[in-house]
């Protein structure tokens, strides 16, 4: 009974739609998943329905963009209802600011010489919000460069030259949002973002519900401190590949050893 808690389709910034990732849950034997595309629930209807063909069950989840301390701080939202108005209306401003980041990015690349279409980049983002893996595959498609990724580190990760910071709430408004439609606020993979247990125990008196502790950029020592802080504050425990599609990046859906006993806990939780 093993679970991944956490992957990215089309409607964010991965590379499979949810129907996709259900089909490569069911190769890896899961027993449930959860959806969390960035700043985005719409693929969500659609996980769940691939779930209940396949015999998978599938949490509604989210991922959510904020900033803490000057820096990017994600929290996964789960357990949300997908349908909840205030919820959507929240991440409908937040894809109108994603799309007005992604054009200035496009014409930042334009005055670098880099020159793409707009309707392009709008049409790989399809029904999803658009985000720079989007940009990335154009540049990719058209010659730019040669992978997604060297996109990423030329011209548009973090400090690149076509790089445009986005929109981010802080972690107390993330949070009311998540309880408001139902939901439970997680830390997401905090090894990868915070500089040390201080910086998190800061954090966890924004009242979090739980903490993602099995990820694939955290190691064994991470693990370990992580669990002796749930443990201490009597926080949930999460995990997942965050798989987005890239085999050059990412671990496979599946990929680490994740308990369906956490689930239970989420699950007991939310009642």
């Amino acid at each position: 009974m093993r679970i991944d808690l956490h992957m990215h389709s089309t409607f964010s910034d991965g590379l499979f739609t949810p129907t996709e990732l259900i089909g490569k849950a069911v190769t890896k034997k899961l027993a449930a998943v959860s959806l969390t595309d960035h700043d985005c629930l719409d693929g969500t209807h659609e996980a769940v329905a691939a779930g209940k063909e396949n015999g998978i069950e599938v949490l509604s989840g989210v991922e959510l963009s904020c900033e803490f301390k000057g820096r990017d701080l994600h929290i996964l939202g789960y357990g949300v209802d997908p349908d909840h108005a205030e919820f959507q209306e929240m991440l409908r401003r937040f894809r109108d600011t994603r799309e007005a980041r992604g054009l200035k990015i496009i014409e930042k690349l334009d005055k670098l010489g880099v020159s793409i279409d707009a309707d392009d980049v709008m049409e790989k983002s399809g029904q999803g919000a658009l985000g720079r893996p989007h940009i990335a595959a154009v540049l990719f498609e058209k010659g730019y460069v040669k992978t997604p990724s060297e996109a990423f580190d030329r011209y548009i990760a973090e400090g690149g030259p076509a790089y445009v910071p986005k929109y981010k709430m802080s972690p107390p408004e993330a949070i009311r949002h998540i309880r408001q439609a139902g939901g439970l606020a997680f830390m997401a993979h905090p090894g990868i973002f915070l500089k040390d247990m201080d910086e998190m125990s800061a954090l966890l008196d924004e009242g979090f519900d739980g903490v993602e502790v099995y990820h694939s950029k955290h190691d064994g020592a991470m693990v370990k401190a992580l669990i002796a802080i749930a443990e201490e504050n009597d926080l949930l425990v999460s995990g997942g590949s965050d798989y987005h599609g890239f085999t050059n990046r990412d671990l496979p859906i599946g990929a680490l050893d994740i308990s369906y006993d956490l689930l239970q806990r989420i699950k007991d939780r939310l009642g």
